[in-house]
């Protein structure tokens, strides 16, 4: 399944938009993970994600673990999203590791990937597994949790990866945030038209960023329904770091994106404004953790000045 995932990478990479070397053969340390969001980037903050896929994985895709590390290391600037699977855990087994994601790791956010190879999957929806897990979420005081939508990894059903189950459970758990990753691709018509009925449903732009250098009408044509229908409010920008760790040159391209005129004109997409780029790149994000920007800048030019008289 690693040379799948990688052969996916080096597909949507090319020009300055490479993929890792040394993806799907281990961990990336805190320090280099630091060098690549930090020192060759113009990132300021990131949410290091937790994917808990299950079964090729033994601690997941993207290991809680290793995403707490690199909170744990750099807290100025990296908040932790944890992740459980009650598949894999079971629901009460998954209730503890939230709970121990959150008094622990501070974790910020939950992230959940539905689906086995099995064939097994739950829904959002479902009373019995589902439920109990958002409103431990909401006890513990976590306002998000975030799904992998789309196209599976695997040979999981593509079925079980539709975005319909959260409609339900955005209507049941109004305080809660559901965020959907990928914009559910393929499913980008359903995950756009639910989003757009439902307030408490929010779109990552994970993996579309990395789309665009390949097929850069293709994604204009879903940013633009996005934009469109949810409007710029409730989307976030994602770099999937580390699979892509050059992440300069896709901060740039979403720097430049516009709309084409014929775009506008003829499917009547929005301009995409310097206003809706800042909040996608990350001011919609820090309102949805509580985090005060001006006072987090401040913050981080003052520790840079420290850094530097030190050195």
């Amino acid at each position: 399944m690693i040379d799948s995932i990688w052969g996916a990478a080096k597909l949507f990479s090319k020009g300055p938009y490479i993929a890792h070397p040394d993806f799907g053969e281990g961990y990336i340390e805190p320090a280099e993970a630091h060098r690549i969001l930090f020192e060759e980037s113009d990132t300021d903050m990131c949410v290091a994600q937790t994917v808990p896929l299950m079964g090729w994985f033994k601690e997941g895709f993207s290991p809680a673990r290793a995403n707490h590390s690199l909170a744990a290391a750099y807290p100025d600037r990296v908040v932790f999203c944890g992740g459980t699977d009650p598949m894999f855990q079971g629901t009460r087994g998954a209730i503890d590791e939230m709970r121990r994601q959150k008094e622990e790791w501070n974790a910020v956010s939950f992230k959940f990937y539905q689906s086995q190879l099995s064939g097994a999957a739950w829904r959002a929806d479902d009373r019995y597994i589902a439920y109990p897990l958002w409103e431990e979420a909401l006890r513990l005081g976590v306002k998000s949790v975030q799904f992998h939508k789309g196209l599976p990894f695997g040979r999981q059903m593509l079925e079980h990866q539709r975005p319909n189950d959260l409609e339900q459970a955005s209507i049941d758990f109004p305080e809660l945030t559901f965020i959907i990753h990928h914009l559910g691709m393929p499913f980008i018509d359903d995950t756009i038209n639910i989003a757009s009925r439902h307030e408490n449903i929010w779109l990552a732009l994970s993996a579309w960023i990395n789309i665009y250098p390949i097929q850069p009408r293709v994604a204009l044509d879903m940013m633009g329904k996005a934009l469109m229908f949810v409007g710029a409010d409730r989307l976030m920008y994602g770099s999937e770091a580390f699979v892509w760790p050059a992440l300069q040159p896709y901060i740039k391209l979403f720097a430049d994106l516009e709309m084409p005129e014929d775009m506008q004109e003829g499917y009547g997409y929005p301009q995409i404004t310097r206003e809706m780029k800042r909040k996608m790149f990350g001011e919609n994000q820090a309102r949805l953790l509580g985090i005060d920007i001006e006072k987090k800048k401040k913050e981080l030019r003052k520790k840079k000045t420290a850094l530097a008289a030190a050195s």
